[in-house]
């Protein structure tokens, strides 16, 4: 970050025209402004790395890359077709709406134990509106089977939100990405995926704040209308619920059903922590906030089925049950 200079008083115009101080002031500004980025990763004019034109590339024996798919590589190095042998690992970050386990893009290694999202989404110029980054899946080739992929650099992405592209903003790219057909027959024979767990900043941000467990019992019943006594304890009841989901999640074969169970453990972990940090703020909105579990339910469906769900459902159950108790305690 430049220097700040901290200006008492400024002739704001000199003979009509804006001073050279005030010029200075809202040179600064505008400078501080544009240093927030959109989102982690993106880069403000950066120098881009050299973008591959829209085409497509054949190689004797291989799949075409069509254009669209072409285009998300870099041209600074040669973009190569290639077998992968049975035992070949491979690994993708994943999650939201859109990106899950199964996908096109791969990456030869897993986000390092110190990653950042910002690192993540930099390297593999990846948008959050495609993907949430929550969760890595690994890919292994199946014994006597072999793979068809196209690998090389990642190109820069222009930054995008919902409304479209963020002028000036890029992720710049540069990491190593794997193509593959992820749609077809062939890939679904070849290969077995599992999810590993969270990626590194998604953990980062769930133990960002310690949940008490052990020092507030789950059925404590609240006294004397204390609103921080009653959030702590609401609290306690929600990281049982999202220990539960993560146990379910781990257990869950079938990758979808895992990732949805995981995903939802990380929005009542996180719910808890912005619980205990505005208790103290707005008390209001944590009353709300309390209230509003009465139909979390009707948000987190837990599949009976799976491994685990009956102590999943019965945490749940607990949940709304104490949501209940705080909202109709009197003020």
């Amino acid at each position: 970050m430049p220097s700040m200079w901290i200006v008492e008083a400024v002739d704001v115009f000199e003979d009509g025209h804006l001073s050279a101080a005030a010029r200075l002031v809202e040179h600064g500004i505008h400078q501080l402004k544009k240093q927030t980025p959109p989102f982690p990763g993106t880069q403000e004019k950066p120098v881009l790395l050299v973008a591959m034109p829209h085409i497509t590339l054949h190689q004797a024996s291989y799949f075409d890359l069509k254009p669209d798919q072409a285009v998300t590589f870099s041209a600074a190095n040669p973009v190569r077709a290639a077998t992968l042998p049975a035992g070949q690992k491979l690994y993708r970050v994943f999650g939201g709406q859109i990106a899950k386990a199964k996908g096109a893009f791969w990456a030869p290694e897993p986000p390092a134990k110190d990653a950042t999202e910002g690192d993540w989404r930099s390297l593999n110029a990846v948008e959050p509106i495609w993907n949430a980054g929550t969760h890595v899946a690994e890919m292994t080739i199946q014994e006597d089977c072999t793979l068809q992929t196209w690998f090389g650099e990642i190109g820069s992405q222009p930054a995008r939100s919902e409304k479209g592209i963020i002028k000036d903003w890029w992720l710049v790219g540069g990491g190593q990405q794997y193509f593959l057909q992820s749609w077809t027959p062939a890939f679904d024979d070849a290969v077995t995926i599992k999810t590993l767990g969270n990626t590194p900043w998604s953990d980062a941000l769930l133990h960002k704040t310690t949940m008490p467990k052990a020092e507030i019992a789950i059925n404590f019943t609240p006294s004397e209308g204390n609103l921080a006594v009653e959030a702590h304890a609401h609290v306690s009841v929600l990281s049982n619920l999202t220990d539960a989901l993560r146990v379910v999640a781990k257990s869950a074969d079938d990758m979808d059903a895992a990732s949805t169970m995981a995903e939802a453990a990380n929005t009542v972990a996180s719910f808890a922590n912005i619980l205990l940090a505005d208790v103290e703020q707005d008390p209001k909105a944590v009353e709300a906030a309390i209230r509003a579990n009465l139909h979390l339910g009707r948000h987190i469906e837990i599949d009976p089925t799976l491994p685990h769900a009956s102590k999943a459902i019965e945490a749940l159950q607990t949940v709304i049950h104490h949501a209940a108790t705080i909202s109709h305690h009197p003020k």
